[in-house]
C-alpha cells in the first residue's frame, strides 16, 4: 500500500519520475512490481513509461492485468501510449477483462491504437548493444554467439534510448578496438512508432537503408521495420481506399440516375 512508502520517496516519484526510472533501471522486475504496487497508480503509470524499454517490455509481461489498466487510464496520453507500445497483444483480453464492461470504451481505443502505426509492425530481430561498450568487448561478445543470423545492431544508453546503428565493419576495424560503439555509431534517423506505415514510406532514409529503427516517443528503442511489410501493409490499405471511394461514386451515379427516371416519369422526358 502507499502507505508503507516513505513520504519522501512517494514525493520523489511523482515530481522526478525519469530519475526514478534510472535509479531503477537494474532492478529486478518483482522488486519492480512491488514498487509500483505500492504507489499512487497515476505515478505508477509516469515512472513505468520511463523505464528502460528492455525493462519495461519484460515488466508488462508479468505485471497484474487489473494494475495495468488501472495505470492505461490513469495515464498521461504519452505515458499510456509508451505503455502499449510495449505491451504484448496476448495480454489485452486480460487487460480489457478488468475492467467492467461500460468502462471499457477507452481501453479498446487505446490498445487498437494506431492498427496501420510503424509500431505495431516492429521486429524484435536485431541486436541491442549500450553505447559505453567498447568495440572488441562487442566483437568478442559476437563471436562467442551461436546465433549467425544477420541482424541490424542498434547502440542504445541506460534508458533503451536510441543512439544508432552500429556498422559491423567498423566496429571490427583495428583502430576502433578501444573505442565505445556509441563513438563509432551512424546516425540514422529512426522512425517514430506513432507514424502511420503510408506516411512512413516516404522518409529519405529508405534510399540507404532496407529496415530502419523505431523508437516511441521518448526515443527508446521498440524494434526495426523492413521497407517490405510498411509496403504490403500501405498496400493493404490503398486498395480498401480506392474501393470505398468507387463504391460512393457509383451510388451516387445510381441515386442521380433514378432521380432522372422519376422526373420523367413526372414531367416527360425533355424535347
Amino acid at each position: 500500500m502507499t502507505e508503507q512508502l516513505d513520504p519522501l520517496l512517494l514525493q520523489f516519484a511523482s515530481d522526478k519520475p525519469d530519475e526514478m526510472a534510472a535509479l531503477l533501471a537494474n532492478s529486478e522486475l518483482r522488486e519492480l512490481t512491488e514498487m509500483l504496487e505500492s504507489l499512487p497508480v497515476a505515478s505508477a503509470a509516469s515512472l513505468a513509461a520511463r523505464l528502460p524499454s528492455w525493462q519495461l517490455s519484460s515488466l508488462l509481461t508479468i505485471m497484474d492485468a487489473s494494475l495495468l489498466a488501472r495505470m492505461l487510464r490513469a495515464a498521461k496520453t504519452d505515458d499510456a501510449v509508451a505503455l502499449v507500445s510495449h505491451l504484448n497483444e496476448s495480454r489485452y483480453e486480460s487487460i480489457l477483462n478488468a475492467v467492467p464492461a461500460p468502462e471499457r470504451r477507452s481501453l479498446y481505443e487505446l490498445l487498437e491504437f494506431p492498427s496501420y502505426s510503424v509500431a505495431s509492425l516492429v521486429s524484435t530481430e536485431f541486436i541491442r548493444v549500450p553505447e559505453n561498450t567498447s568495440c572488441g568487448a562487442f566483437c568478442e561478445q559476437l563471436s562467442a554467439s551461436a546465433d549467425t543470423s544477420a541482424r541490424p545492431v542498434l547502440v542504445v544508453d541506460q534508458q533503451g534510448r536510441y543512439r544508432g546503428i552500429l556498422s559491423l565493419p567498423a566496429a571490427y576495424s583495428r583502430r576502433n578496438r578501444s573505442r565505445p560503439v556509441g563513438q563509432i555509431a551512424t546516425d540514422v534517423v529512426p522512425l517514430n512508432g506513432n507514424t502511420a506505415a503510408n506516411q512512413a514510406l516516404i522518409a529519405r532514409q529508405w534510399m540507404k537503408y532496407s529496415e530502419l529503427p523505431v523508437v516511441d516517443s521518448r526515443h527508446r528503442v521498440l524494434g526495426v521495420v523492413t521497407r517490405v511489410s510498411l509496403e504490403r501493409v500501405a498496400g493493404d490499405f490503398a486498395p480498401m481506399q480506392f474501393n470505398l471511394e468507387r463504391v460512393l461514386s457509383e451510388l451516387a451515379t445510381a441515386y442521380l440516375s433514378l432521380c432522372a427516371r422519376v422526373l420523367e416519369s413526372v414531367f416527360g422526358r425533355p424535347k
